[in-house]
């Protein structure tokens, strides 16, 4: 009872630590994918409306344009500067 327990192992460091190492590639891709997602839901929404010949207040034509101001607002806050 008097032996003293064998010493942890040492862990190893990763410096510098880097927390989000992927940053730049993630931002120009959710760039890409919000810019497609609202070019396309923008477009969607015109077709519906000027082609189909929904009335503005129809699901059809009011989902599509939401999306758009939506992912639009998503790409100006990711492209915006920060801090």
């Amino acid at each position: 009872m008097s032996e003293k327990p064998p010493p942890l192992p040492g862990t190893r460091s990763r410096l510098p630590f880097d927390p989000q190492p992927f940053k730049g590639g993630l931002r120009r891709g959710a760039v890409f994918i919000y810019g497609v997602l609202a070019i396309g839901l923008a477009g969607l929404a015109v077709y519906m409306g000027v082609v189909e010949r929904h009335p503005l207040t129809s699901p059809y034509v009011l989902a599509p344009g939401v999306g758009a101001i939506w992912f639009g607002l998503r790409l100006f806050m990711t492209l915006a500067p920060r801090g």
